[in-house]
């Protein structure tokens, strides 16, 4: 009797070993899924001021986002700082209604994008990644190219275009 249990006991451990190891496989075999979404932010008033005068070095913003059916639309939040080289770098983290995603981008301003009579009007061509996720995104990474415009230096309209993996 004592063998029986022993025997059925390493069938058991060595069934859960080739399930776990068919679980990895399957999820390292995803294929990357391409996803765009439509941001547009504003940048926040700091509490010991009244307004915003661009240009504005560091802050944060805060806006909706809608990345199509397999994200779903949500809420846009990052920190942001224009280091010395000029390009707009921040941290973000975007809320959906089953997870978020987080990661970084970074932003270069284009020469000769002015077009109007308002010298804060900018676009900028950029880079992101995307770093990971919670609920429904747990594990997810991610790399894409962005094109943002802003009218005004406070109010930024971006079109991302990434992968998901």
């Amino acid at each position: 009797m004592i063998r029986r249990i022993c025997v059925v006991g390493a069938a058991l451990s060595a069934g859960s070993l080739v399930f776990g190891a068919m679980e990895a496989t399957a999820a390292s075999t995803i294929a990357p899924t391409k996803v765009a979404c439509i941001t547009k932010v504003a940048i926040m008033i700091d509490p010991a001021a009244t307004v915003v005068v661009p240009p504005v070095q560091q802050g944060t913003e805060y806006g909706a986002a809608k990345c199509g059916k397999l994200l779903g639309s949500g809420v846009q939040r990052d920190s942001f700082m224009v280091p010395d080289s000029g390009d707009l770098v921040a941290n973000y983290t975007l809320y959906f209604p089953t997870g978020t995603l987080h990661g970084r981008y970074d932003l270069v301003p284009q020469e000769g994008s002015f077009t109007g009579t308002n010298f804060s009007e900018v676009d900028y061509l950029g880079t992101l990644k995307v770093l990971g996720g919670t609920g429904a995104f747990q594990g997810i990474k991610g790399t894409g190219k962005m094109k943002c415009t802003t009218p005004d230096g406070i109010h930024t309209s971006c079109t991302d275009r990434f992968k998901l993996t």
